[in-house]
């Protein structure tokens, strides 16, 4: 008998270090949270101030916790930070704190889960358990790609006019970060000038247009947006008219536009030739149906 009682103080013993050690790895260097440029910025202009679920009087002490344990979870951090760059980030969320979002939704929803399977069905779903958490997680994660899938799309549409229209303005007379203020005035709330705003802040506060321009390429993954920004920066470097290249960038990006259309029409046209099929398919057994099942039952076909 104790032995017996020596061993259950030995595992407890065991079971408690375990989970001090777990708890102080995952806490014992604590990341300061990286905020994004244009929270950067606002902290610079003294404009900070948000309304999230942060900043919230209770939830915000919940979120706390998971905070803590998104600075320490290692899996798709640079996703994650390329979404948010890529969506414009409206909220100003850091990388941990929108992993802590992303958490917190499948722990939620892996308790939700548990306790209807309990309380309303009176069994327990281990496969169920362990799903729903992914999901409330990865549900997250899929809406953040979708808004900056999204945004990049509106992008890419709107950055040949764009183009020609700072070329309008260069032949007539202005600077480019006058031509650059002026298209932000008309349209603030349009998502390629609210990153144009990005880059003049960013010029304002000592970083180089290059650096700056570079910048706003890394933050929108779209290729002609990276050629767009790598033939300013050699016009500048070589002293190339800067209309000129921008209207030759407008007319390269339109072309691609225009060959990247004839390329899914003419891929659309095998695509539709299975679907077809079947419905030829149909229709010949809806017609000859009646006279396959006289033939069988009577047969002849008269």
């Amino acid at each position: 008998m104790p032995w017996e009682d020596a061993g259950v103080i030995l595992i407890s013993v065991l079971q408690f270090s375990t989970v001090f050690l777990l708890i102080w790895a995952l806490f014992r260097y604590p990341v300061q949270p990286e905020p994004p440029i244009n929270r950067r910025i606002a902290l610079a202009m003294g404009l900070a101030s948000r309304d999230t679920i942060f900043e919230m009087p209770i939830l915000g002490q919940l979120m706390g916790f998971a905070l803590l344990l998104a600075k320490r979870f290692p899996f798709f951090r640079d996703r994650v930070r390329q979404d948010l760059e890529a969506c414009g980030n409206p909220n100003g969320y850091s990388v941990d704190e929108y992993l802590a979002i992303c958490l917190a939704s499948g722990i939620a929803l892996g308790l939700i889960s548990t306790v209807i399977l309990f309380v309303g069905l009176s069994q327990f779903d281990f496969f169920l358990v362990i799903f729903m958490p992914l999901f409330g997680f990865f549900i997250c994660l899929t809406s953040l790609r979708s808004a900056a899938e999204k945004r990049t799309k509106l992008i890419g549409r709107k950055l040949p006019y764009t183009l020609d229209l700072v070329a309008l303005l260069l032949e007539a007379g202005s600077t480019f970060t006058e031509a650059v203020n002026t298209l932000i005035r008309d349209e603030p709330e349009n998502d390629l000038n609210v990153e144009l705003q990005l880059v003049q802040s960013e010029i304002e506060f000592g970083t180089t247009r290059a650096a700056a321009l570079a910048n706003m390429a890394d933050r929108v993954p779209l290729d002609s947006l990276r050629s767009v920004v790598g033939a300013i920066n050699q016009a500048e470097a070589l002293g190339t008219p800067l209309s000129v290249i921008l209207k030759n960038q407008s007319g390269m990006i339109r072309n691609l536009r225009s060959v990247r259309a004839e390329e899914a029409s003419a891929s659309a046209s095998l695509k539709i030739l299975i679907p077809s099929m079947l419905i030829l398919i149909a229709v010949v057994i809806v017609v000859f149906a009646p006279l396959i099942i006289r033939y069988i039952e009577q047969g002849a076909l008269i």
